[in-house]
């Protein structure tokens, strides 16, 4: 059994957990929604969705002021199984938002947990966290390529990075994982750790192309997995796509939710 608690953080990670003032990110957290800002513009996070029908419209026109006195752009909802009203995500399409299919995104995400010890990594690959700035900027290179991610979005995330690493170290941000197969680096990862949270959110997994099909997303699952086991909170949650699914579920991760991921064009 999942419990409930792990069940609900897994389904909107971003309503939990605390915000410290220098870690980069900001939070809007109303009994309707929550918007979640990252350190550049490009992230911004709707979730945990609580919609009376009658007041769709102003919500979303609120989220976008929200957006733009941020300066922030390409917002994403997250339209999770228990959003309401039922019909939530054909009403946002009504409203203009549209299925996220850009490059290195997918239109619909499943929310899985496991709690269970995942298998160790195989022979010949290492994963573990990033130990220097070096490691941490070849991390955001290989995201960038295995996602696809426009070039200037990965040069903004290059900017800030000693920031970022800075607020890493210091427990303000995700941690970032390399993997390294036959000694050549070919994955990275993130996790969030939250003394306040019953789990430890995945995300940013990314395996390149050449590399996949090889146990290194299995090593970068373990790694968060150790990570996870020695703060506490011995379970992982993550939002997977169609690609990472069926490596997940392999390894013992279970469906609790389903996730409508929607862009809406009118930030972007």
């Amino acid at each position: 059994m999942i419990p409930e608690d792990v069940r609900r953080f897994a389904e909107d990670p971003g309503a939990f957990g605390e915000i410290a003032p220098d870690s980069g990110y900001q939070r809007v957290l109303t009994d309707r929604y929550c918007v979640l800002f990252g350190s550049v513009p490009t992230f911004t996070s709707i979730s945990r969705l609580r919609l009376d029908p009658d007041d769709i419209s102003e919500t979303i026109a609120e989220v976008r002021a929200l957006v733009a006195d941020r300066g922030h752009r390409e917002a994403i909802w997250w339209v999770g199984t228990s959003a309401t009203p039922a019909d939530l995500a054909d009403r946002l399409r009504v409203h203009g938002l549209v299925p996220d299919e850009r490059p290195g995104s997918e239109p619909h995400a499943t929310t899985m947990v496991l709690t269970a010890e995942p298998p160790a990594a195989t022979e010949g690959i290492e994963a573990r966290r990033v130990a220097d700035l070096d490691e941490f900027r070849l991390a955001n290179r290989i995201g960038g390529a295995a996602f696809g991610t426009p070039e200037e979005d990965t040069a903004a995330w290059d900017a800030i990075a000693e920031n970022r690493f800075a607020a890493e170290r210091a427990g303000l941000g995700p941690r970032t994982y390399l993997a390294w197969l036959d000694g050549d680096p070919v994955a990275t990862a993130r996790a969030v750790l939250d003394d306040t949270c019953p789990a430890v959110l995945m995300i940013g997994g990314a395996v390149l192309p050449p590399a996949r099909g090889r146990g290194v997303y299995r090593a970068l699952v373990r790694a968060r997995w150790e990570d996870a086991v020695a703060a506490g909170a011995p379970a992982l949650t993550t939002q997977a796509g169609t690609m990472s699914r069926p490596i997940l579920e392999r390894l013992g991760f279970r469906p609790v939710a389903e996730q409508e991921v929607l862009l809406d064009p009118a930030t972007c």
